[in-house]
């Protein structure tokens, strides 16, 4: 049963990686609410004879005010409805928004994150050396 709980929970998880963060669509750098760190817990809940029949998920956003918790949340209950079916229930709490920083990103999203920062920094570099070279 528990291989069967973390197949369910990594199953989660891709479904709601498939839920873009509008932010990082807004600097042309899509990426989803896991790999940005935003899923903080998953909890499988089970019934009476052992089969899984919900999840409860406790998210967070990059910032206490932010105003796209409502479509996270519409988004991780629609990916999950139309990926994992059999789920009868899906819970979705808050977590405190004041606690993420990056290092709660995945690896994945990290890489993706610097070699963001590289391709707009490095033009930036270019434009400061010519400027210098100019004066």
């Amino acid at each position: 049963m528990e291989a069967e709980q973390q197949d369910l929970v990594a199953r989660v998880l891709d479904a709601c990686n498939a839920v873009q963060d509008p932010c990082s669509l807004g600097v042309g750098q899509p990426m989803g609410i896991v790999d940005m760190g935003l899923v903080e817990s998953v909890e499988v809940r089970n019934a009476a004879d052992g089969r899984a029949v919900g999840v409860a998920l406790k998210l967070i956003t990059t910032a206490p005010m932010c105003m796209y918790s409502p479509y996270f949340e519409q988004s991780v209950r629609r990916e999950l409805a139309s990926e994992l079916p059999q789920l009868e229930d899906v819970a979705i709490t808050w977590g405190d928004s004041t606690e993420w920083d990056e290092s709660r990103m995945t690896p994945a999203g990290r890489e993706r994150l610097v070699a963001n920062r590289k391709s707009v920094l490095l033009p930036v570099e270019v434009v400061r050396t010519r400027h210098a070279a100019v004066r």
